[in-house]
């Protein structure tokens, strides 16, 4: 496999294509504006191609053709990537990539209807501001400000996320607590996603804030509207919906990772089967269970998931203490102070 320069990167356009009519993201490294690599398994008129966006890889292209490549593949594509494959490709998984415990999860992509009579605008409770994110908003550096330039992770650059991202937040006492921004764009294509703060949740502000985006999005010239989610999760596809936006198709990532974002999206059978799953991949790849932690914490077993965190600390991982913090499938442990001297002893470790 080759490792192309960006000036190449239209040798694996051809290749990409189908994917990248569901994957904005793809689109975007190939223009230029999202970070990316992209490998091909020849030069000239590759039969397969590969693309990394953070920890989105993407594999396109003619698995019948690329035998002597698999090796490689296996070595590019590491056990941890969120994995969406061409159809053609999910039973030579076994062959091309060394996590052989990742498991499919459903997606669901949508979008505007092909005729819209546009989107009205949401109000919002009284002391919440709605603003767009731009430069004017960074420099009046307002209280959870990483929200915003988190999104600018992945792009290109600050001054080309500023220059081709659109979105809105909402401000509240000073401080960011719900926002909407496009992922990606290419073209008239735009990818959106949503974010709210727990503690601001069921009142319209992710609403507002997507409903403002979309509408900029669409007077800027990007109505390719896309947005996607786990299928589990019912609060981001009620916001879509609630905006005017239909399901396009369904697809499927691979992953260790938990098929959900939020509390409620699994049902409590769902997290300990999920739970059994990863502990016995731990034996083989110990940060999975960092997510069987959040599995057995999703399905109320307090000592299974401390006993998983504990492996998974001793184990030698070398993640750091604010994910276990920060992770969402721990949020009703994080007080806990058998939880709370676990991670002291990773953040320990990790500051030594």
């Amino acid at each position: 496999m080759f490792l192309l320069e960006q000036a190449a990167y239209p040798a694996a356009q051809s290749v990409l294509k189908d994917l990248s009519s569901t994957h904005v993201a793809i689109a975007a490294v190939l223009d230029g504006t999202l970070e990316g690599e992209v490998w091909v398994d020849r030069a000239v008129e590759p039969r397969v191609a590969l693309l990394a966006n953070g920890d989105a890889y993407y594999l396109a292209g003619l698995p019948d053709e690329a035998g002597e490549s698999f090796a490689e593949l296996k070595e590019l594509i590491p056990d941890w990537a969120y994995f969406f494959v061409e159809d053609r490709w999910s039973d030579r998984l076994g062959d091309i990539w060394s996590n052989g415990f990742a498991r499919p999860h459903p997606r669901v992509r949508m979008g505007l209807p092909a005729v819209s009579h546009g989107l009205a605008a949401t109000a919002l409770p009284d002391g919440f501001r709605l603003v767009p994110i731009d430069q004017r908003l960074l420099d009046l550096e307002p209280g959870d400000i990483e929200t915003v330039t988190d999104l600018m992770e992945g792009w290109a650059s600050p001054e080309v996320f500023l220059e081709n991202a659109i979105g809105f937040c909402v401000l509240h006492d000073g401080s960011i607590v719900s926002h909407c921004a496009t992922d990606s764009v290419s073209g008239t294509r735009c990818e959106v996603g949503v974010g709210t703060e727990p503690a601001y949740r069921r009142l319209g502000l992710g609403k507002a804030a997507a409903a403002a985006t979309i509408a900029e999005c669409v007077k800027r010239g990007r109505p390719d509207i896309e947005w996607h989610t786990h299928a589990s999760n019912k609060g981001s596809i009620a916001i879509a919906n609630g905006i005017g936006l239909i399901e396009r198709d369904r697809h499927v990532a691979y992953s260790g990772n938990l098929p959900a974002e939020n509390v409620g999206d699994l049902d409590l059978d769902t997290c300990r089967e999920w739970g059994l799953h990863l502990e016995r991949a731990s034996d083989h790849i110990n940060w999975y269970r960092f997510h069987a932690t959040g599995a057995w914490t999703l399905a109320g077993d307090r000592t299974r998931a401390l006993a998983n965190l504990r492996q998974l600390v001793d184990g030698g991982w070398e993640g750091g203490a604010e994910w276990l913090e920060g992770y969402w499938a721990v949020q009703s442990l994080v007080d806990d102070p058998e939880f709370k001297a676990i991670v002291a002893k990773q953040r320990a470790v990790s500051e030594a």
